[in-house]
C-alpha cells in the first residue's frame, strides 16, 4: 500500500509539473497570439493545419500520462492482489481517468459563453448504463447472489467505482471542451466549434464504452464467482444455474459491445482533422 501511495504521489507531481510547464508556455506566447491586424481574414490550409496539430498536443500529453500512469501502477497493483485480469481493468480505468484530468487541467483559452456541444438525449444510453451496473452490484451485494460473498473480495464493487470514476473525469473533460477554444485563432471559429463537437461526441463515446465493458466484466466475474460456488456445493444447482447462464451470456455481449465503442471512438479520434475540415466544409442543408 506505501508504494501504491509513494507511486500516486509522484504521478500527481508529474502531472502538476505537465500543468505548470503548459501554463507557462501559453502565458509567453500570448503577446504573439495577439498582436493583430497583420494576419489575413481567412486562415489557409497550411494555417489550419498548423493549428489542429498544436491543438492536439493535450491530447497526446494525456496519452502518454495515461500510459505512463498504467506503467507505474500495473505491477504494483499487481502485487497487491495477487491477481491478474482485475489489476489490468482497474488500472486501465485509473490510467484512463488521470489521463483525461490531466486534458480538463492543461490550459486553453476561454470562450466567451458556455456552449452545448451534445443534445441531452445523448447522455442516455451512459446514464442508462451506469444506473443498470449500480442497480447490479447493489442486487448481488444485497440478496447474497454469490454465497459467502463479501465486499473485499468481489471485484465488481471496484470495477464499479473505476467506473464512476472514469464518468466523473470524463464529464470534467467534457465541460472543458464546453467552455475553451481548441482552435483559439477567430478566423477559424467554425473548425473550432466542429472539431470541439466531434471530440465530445468521441468522449461520450468513449464514456459508453468504458462502462459497458465494466460492466460486463463484473457480470462475467459474477458468473464465475457462481459456477465456483456451484461445483463446491455452496450452492444449489437450481439457483445458480440460471444466473451463471444469465451473468456470463449477459456479460460477453456487454463486454463486446464496449468494447466495439471504444475501438470506434478510436478511429474517430484518429481521423479528427480530416473529419472537423470536411464537416466544416460540408454545405448547410437547405
Amino acid at each position: 500500500m506505501t508504494k501504491l501511495i509513494a507511486a500516486l504521489a509522484i504521478l500527481a507531481m508529474l502531472a502538476w509539473g505537465v500543468t505548470a510547464a503548459a501554463a507557462w508556455i501559453t502565458k509567453k506566447k500570448a503577446p504573439l497570439a495577439l498582436a493583430a491586424g497583420k494576419a489575413p481574414l481567412h486562415a489557409t490550409a497550411a494555417d489550419q493545419d498548423q493549428s489542429m496539430r498544436r491543438a492536439q498536443w493535450r491530447t497526446v500529453a494525456a496519452l502518454v500520462f495515461a500510459a505512463v500512469m498504467f506503467a507505474a501502477l500495473f505491477r504494483i497493483s499487481i502485487g497487491l492482489s495477487g491477481q491478474e485480469g482485475l489489476p489490468i481493468a482497474v488500472t486501465a480505468g485509473l490510467s484512463a481517468s488521470g489521463g483525461l484530468l490531466l486534458f480538463s487541467a492543461l490550459p486553453a483559452a476561454k470562450l466567451a459563453t458556455r456552449e452545448r456541444l451534445l443534445p441531452r438525449q445523448s447522455f442516455i444510453l451512459p446514464a442508462a448504463v451506469l444506473a443498470a451496473f449500480i442497480a447490479f452490484i447493489a442486487f448481488v451485494v444485497a440478496t447474497d447472489l454469490v454465497p459467502n460473498l463479501t465486499l473485499e473480495k468481489y471485484d465488481g464493487v471496484p470495477l464499479l467505482l473505476v467506473a464512476v470514476l472514469i464518468c466523473g473525469a470524463s464529464l470534467l473533460a467534457l465541460h472543458r471542451l464546453n467552455t475553451t477554444a481548441t482552435l483559439p485563432d477567430p478566423r477559424m471559429a467554425g473548425l473550432d466549434r466542429r472539431w470541439r463537437e466531434i471530440s465530445a461526441r468521441n468522449l461520450l463515446t468513449f464514456m459508453s464504452g468504458a462502462l459497458l465493458s465494466f460492466f460486463g466484466m463484473a457480470a462475467l466475474v459474477t458468473a464465475m464467482a457462481l459456477n465456483s460456488a456451484a461445483l463446491s456445493k455452496t450452492a444449489s444447482a437450481s439457483v445458480s444455474t440460471p444466473w451463471v447462464i444469465a451473468c456470463g451470456a449477459g456479460g460477453a455481449v456487454l463486454a463486446l459491445a464496449g468494447v466495439v465503442l471504444l475501438v470506434l471512438a478510436a478511429r474517430r479520434a484518429l481521423a479528427l482533422r480530416t473529419a472537423a475540415r470536411k464537416e466544416t466544409l460540408a454545405p448547410a442543408p437547405e
